[in-house]
């Protein structure tokens, strides 16, 4: 049934990573484990709208959302596929009326992609925490958020944060003497 749809389909506006990433779970072999770590991923971005986890997750992620959006907003919610992946992606049954009440409706008329993601640096985190001691482990991490959601722009944040940097510089070097030059 999917090689009928997906010719329906326009082209995923997002790049897709072309080596699947290392998503592992422990309850399942390497690759159900992968599909497991997406969906809960997928589920908590639905019921969030924006989150932040490790990059190669977000980054594996992001094509997932957009083609379940896409589904949505080309297909419609009453097709029999789109039914189908919603069905399988989103493990919380009651972010299905989201979907169709609240996240499809805000798409309509917005052109793709439907998400944004964001590489912050490197975060230092707990990976492993036993009696007498802790294993750190450092990654960066990415935030996928859906376009249209009710937080700030992490887009206008950064501009922010890069203005006070530039002024911040732009001061220091108003207050330092003047090189001497010798002729």
């Amino acid at each position: 049934m999917a090689q009928r749809i997906l010719p329906s389909l326009p082209r995923i506006k997002v790049p897709i990573g072309h080596i699947p990433q290392k998503l592992k779970s422990p309850k399942f072999d390497p690759w159900r484990g992968r599909l497991e770590v997406l969906r809960s991923s997928l589920t908590r971005l639905v019921r969030e709208e924006r989150m932040e986890i490790k990059y190669n997750r977000a980054e594996e992620l992001r094509p997932y959302m957009e083609r379940l959006i896409q589904l949505g907003v080309h297909r419609g919610m009453n097709d029999e596929y789109t039914n189908e992946m919603m069905n399988w992606w989103l493990m919380e049954k009651d972010l299905l009326d989201k979907m169709e009440h609240v996240i499809i409706p805000r798409f309509k008329n917005m052109e793709e992609p439907y998400t944004n993601l964001f590489r912050l640096p490197k975060t230092r985190y707990v990976a492993l925490k036993m009696k007498r001691s802790e294993r750190y482990q450092t990654a960066y991490i990415g935030v996928i958020e859906l376009k249209g959601n009710p937080f700030p722009e992490i887009g206008y944040l950064e501009d922010e944060r890069l203005d006070a940097i530039y002024d911040f510089v732009k001061s220091r070097i108003g207050q330092q003497p003047k090189p001497k030059v010798n002729v």
